[in-house]
């Protein structure tokens, strides 16, 4: 006989496995939803990273970035999840019981339960873990990276409570080149190397236990890999201001996923201690969304083995801090990520924590 909870420690199981190996439907994607590795440091200053970026990932958000980046040799390992995932998880562990028996409940009971489950119906806690390895010079970087997502929520249903899981894994190589064809203007380019799986599954509570893991390993055999590219420029206005300019996925395809061309700017001024910049992306607007929701600012001061980071992250307030310690590095941000076509309606929260080991900032 089957114990009571074991449905949820398979759900953990599916959202695991779901992490790390989803494959991918046919369609075109949302620039949002082209596997990219947001850069921890950019998260703290609100995202602006175009024109400011020195570090070892930076050359993902802009190739030419390069010609500026620090000499980077490391292993940077981030986590990140909603400020929601901690609750979900509790209400669902704490109420196990009355989930897979929900139909011996009483109509009180089951109302109690309903009641709990409003919070958290229909929208998905994300869960995010990032490996990567670094190897940038000056003109010249690779970097590869996975990039896992897991979604994982409960609905009402309409019956009875439902369990829903999803998850998304894509490995990404890429390879980017840079140099100055002028005193003040620089170009460079990416290429990318981009494999890609998805699962989802959707289950009433009651049923849980027969999702298993040989079900969800079938689902995920099939992957599909493909090609992108991006170009970059970056021009020196003065010793202490730069332009960006990048046009992300100018090509890029993966099965028959089609990735938008996502075309970004970016203004950055730099003192010995200081950095503030601003971005404007997804130029032409391939979402569909609000100008607010791309627009990205803030600022790092730079003080000898602590860095602090704020800024506005679609509108919204972000904070960050990290830690140098030479060969060990820690990092931490904070920011509100809007769901919706429309500043203000559906931001979330988002923590992000990151450790680094190697040589580079």
């Amino acid at each position: 006989m089957i114990q009571s909870g074991t449905w949820i420690v398979r759900l953990m199981m599916l959202s695991a496995l779901c992490m790390a190996v989803p494959s991918i439907e046919a369609q075109t994607l949302r620039t949002t939803d082209v596997p990219f590795r947001p850069d921890i440091r950019a998260l703290g200053m609100g995202g602006a990273y175009v024109a400011a970026g020195r570090n070892g990932s930076a050359f993902l958000y802009n190739p030419a970035l390069l010609v500026q980046s620090h000499t980077d040799v490391s292993i940077p390992f981030s986590l990140g999840t909603d400020d929601t995932a901690r609750d979900l998880f509790k209400f669902i562990f704490d109420n196990k019981d009355s989930l897979s028996k929900f139909a011996d409940l009483t109509s009180a009971g089951q109302q109690k339960l309903y009641d709990g489950i409003t919070p958290f119906d229909g929208e998905k806690t994300r869960l995010r873990i990032s490996p990567m390895f670094n190897i940038v010079m000056r003109n010249f970087g690779i970097s590869a990276y996975g990039l896992v997502r897991a979604g994982v929520g409960i609905d009402k249903g309409i019956f009875e409570p439902r369990i829903q899981a999803d998850g998304r894994s894509d490995i990404v190589v890429t390879i980017g080149a840079a140099n100055y064809i002028t005193p003040k203007l620089a170009i460079g380019g990416n290429a990318k190397i981009v494999n890609s799986r998805f699962t989802s599954f959707d289950v009433r509570a009651t049923e849980a236990e027969t999702v298993t893991v040989g079900t969800v390993i079938d689902s995920l055999r099939k992957s599909n890999s493909g090609f992108a590219a991006d170009v970059g420029a970056l021009y020196r206005l003065s010793g202490k201001t730069t332009l960006g300019f990048a046009i992300q996925d100018i090509y890029g395809k993966v099965g028959n996923a089609k990735y938008p061309v996502n075309v970004k700017a970016g203004i950055a001024w730099r003192s010995s201690r200081l950095t503030l910049a601003a971005d404007l992306t997804d130029i032409l607007n391939k979402d569909g969304v609000s100008v607010f929701n791309r627009v990205f600012m803030g600022g790092e001061l730079s003080l000898p083995f602590i860095q602090i980071r704020s800024g506005f992250y679609q509108g919204y307030p972000t904070a960050g801090a990290g830690i140098n310690l030479k060969f060990i590095k820690l990092d931490y941000a904070y920011y509100r990520k809007e769901f919706s076509r429309r500043p203000g309606l559906d931001g979330r929260g988002q923590h992000e924590i990151q450790g680094k080991i190697g040589w580079g900032w």
